[in-house]
């Protein structure tokens, strides 16, 4: 009896293998979608704690570089309006001028020079000259002007500390699409190898027999 419970245990088992169809196509889906998904659809629950924990952490390290950068602007644009009196609200490339000139009067001066030099000189172009001028010149309620070397070294400091959190947040972004690449591959070669195994096991033929009241089992593998 315990024999005859054995052999349909097994059966019951080989039956399932072989009757689940096994789709490569939503396996990919699943992982380019959830780092995971596609081993979670494979029934490879180890691989898949393995690329969801990668996923979540990836997500939660990208909240908080973005978290990090967002202090880091709002300390260097508090810096420089203790500083010079510049607006809190500019975009970042008039920051990056504070950033590259000690003053906003050094900034207009390469600019007049670099227009005089194109527009009127060897363009001969007035029109021209005046409306570069009036695009790129600082207005003077926006001027600032950092009469310390070393305040304007520290918030230089301040803007590449910024620009480091953006570096690595993209870093992040980046291993989250590895993540994602990773996990397709391996879903791809999960599959096909389970397709094998299955193609195995179609090849399992379990017959009545009929004359000594049991089952007769046939195993056929080709080379």
């Amino acid at each position: 009896m315990k024999k005859i419970c054995l052999v349909f245990l097994l059966l019951s088992v080989s039956f399932q293998l072989v009757s689940k169809d096994i789709s490569t196509k939503k396996a990919l889906l699943f992982s380019a979608l959830l780092p995971g998904g596609g081993e979670l659809y494979l029934q490879e629950y180890n691989k898949a704690a393995v690329f969801l924990s990668v996923e979540f952490a990836t997500i939660l390290t990208y909240f908080r570089m973005k978290q990090e950068t967002d202090w880091a602007i709002a300390s260097y644009k508090q810096f420089a309006f203790a500083e010079t009196n510049v607006p809190k609200d500019r975009d970042d490339s008039y920051y990056q001028l504070i950033q590259n000139y000690s003053s906003s009067s050094s900034y207009n001066a390469s600019i007049l020079r670099d227009a005089r030099n194109y527009y009127l000189i060897y363009q001969n172009d007035p029109e021209g000259y005046q409306e570069y001028l009036d695009q790129y010149l600082v207005p003077d309620e926006y001027a600032w002007d950092w009469e310390d070397s070393k305040t304007w070294d520290k918030y230089r400091k301040l803007r590449r500390e910024k620009q480091d959190w953006e570096i690595y947040t993209k870093f992040t972004f980046a291993a989250a699409i590895l993540n994602r690449i990773i996990s397709v591959i391996d879903s791809a070669i999960s599959a096909r190898d389970q397709k094998r195994e299955q193609s195995k096991l179609s090849n399992l033929h379990i017959l009545p027999d009929l004359q000594k009241g049991g089952l007769e089992i046939h195993y056929e593998i080709k080379f």
